[in-house]
């Protein structure tokens, strides 16, 4: 009876091998050419490079990007980049340049390609943007001294990106990249710069423990940590005038938001992640940075203002295309402000409408002490 069943089912498989063979007959060319294209694709595939080999080791501010690239980053998707013969991205050379903005990643452009910078969007602004993954505003400080030289009669803006450059401008590395950092003497209000142990081994001391987004909760919360922050921020900030000044050129700081920061439901989960949830405030961080602008008579714009979540990649932190769209408009609206207050001879702040978080100002643009 066994046998005899084994046998049926056999002959059953036989049947139906034979009824579906036209259609493995039939499907067999559009799998081969399904194959054929997946396969080929991954082979046409530029081949990405991690960040660390777009950097190279740089004795006072710890790395740069590596000069005249001609390469590929993968954020969400895989971008083309290029850099100059100084390792900046852009058209625009230094000397060319009527805006010069420092910054990280952000102002670097990571995930987009060369032709979708911000700094490229607009022709009739020449903007060139000096940065690279990881800055944090110590480093931005010391480019910004080393090419004081080149920012005369320039437009300077500093992207101070939320997310961490606040905190790590405390920290001595970056994932064991070392990096400048600032520190108080002694216990006193006077800070300092330290540069020494700068060197091209990985730090050995694990430096932060919790993520980025646990400290930016914290930095959104009044205590004793956002404090040492913003102390560190305000020495950054007037030092970085100081530059400006003393160079002919007009410092504007902007701040950049992290994602986490425009949307109902991750600011819910940041609130969750601070220490005093009840005390938590989103808008801490550009209130407390713009009183530090004001103090100093530095032009501050909070570019929250001016983004939404839809401004940034799904799964990668950067901007998208169309985010540098909208940084593209709000540098512009900068530079022509500048220019028309250039000829007056006074600096008024942009009201809601172009630049809604600038406040009326009394000083000039060259203003302050």
């Amino acid at each position: 009876m066994g046998t005899t069943r084994a046998l049926l089912a056999m002959v059953a498989a036989l049947f139906g091998l034979l009824l579906a063979a036209p259609i493995i007959v039939l499907g067999l060319p559009f799998w081969a050419v399904a194959f054929l294209t997946h396969t080929i694709a991954r082979l046409l595939e530029p081949r990405f490079v991690p960040w660390n080999e777009l950097i190279t080791f740089d004795p006072t501010i710890g790395w740069k990007p590596k000069a005249n690239l001609n390469a590929y980053g993968i954020a969400d998707d895989v971008f083309h980049l290029t850099t100059d013969s100084q390792g900046w991205r852009g058209q625009t050379s230094l000397a060319e340049s009527k805006v010069m903005v420092f910054g990280d990643s952000y102002a670097f452009g990571y995930g987009v390609d060369d032709k979708a910078l911000f700094s490229e969007i607009d022709p009739y602004v020449r903007i060139k943007a000096v940065g690279a993954p990881g800055y944090n505003s110590v480093q931005e400080l010391l480019l910004m001294r080393q090419l004081s030289s080149q920012l005369r009669d320039k437009l300077v803006v500093w992207f101070f990106y939320l997310g961490n450059d606040l905190y790590e401008n405390l920290m001595p590395d970056m994932k064991g990249y070392r990096t400048p950092f600032v520190h108080q003497v002694n216990g006193a209000r006077h800070w300092e710069i330290v540069t020494t142990h700068i060197k091209p081994t990985k730090w050995p001391y694990t430096s932060r423990q919790r993520s980025y987004l646990h400290i930016l909760a914290q930095l959104c919360t009044p205590a004793f940590l956002s404090q040492r922050v913003y102390m560190a921020c305000e020495f950054l900030i007037k030092e970085g005038n100081k530059v400006c000044r003393q160079a002919g050129a007009q410092l504007v700081v902007v701040t950049i938001p992290d994602s986490s920061q425009l949307s109902q439901s991750s600011l819910e989960l940041l609130a969750s992640r601070s220490r005093d949830p009840k005390r938590f405030d989103p808008d801490f961080p550009d209130r407390q940075i713009g009183a530090i602008c004001r103090k100093w008579s530095v032009p501050f714009v909070a570019a929250k203002e001016h983004l939404d979540i839809g401004d940034y990649k799904k799964r990668d932190a950067h901007w998208n295309e169309q985010g540098h769209q909208r940084i593209s408009k709000l540098l512009s609206s900068l530079y022509h402000d500048y220019c028309s207050e250039q000829k007056k001879g006074v600096w008024v702040e942009i009201q809601s409408g172009s630049l809604k978080s600038l406040e009326k100002a009394k000083s000039s643009w060259h203003g302050g002490t």
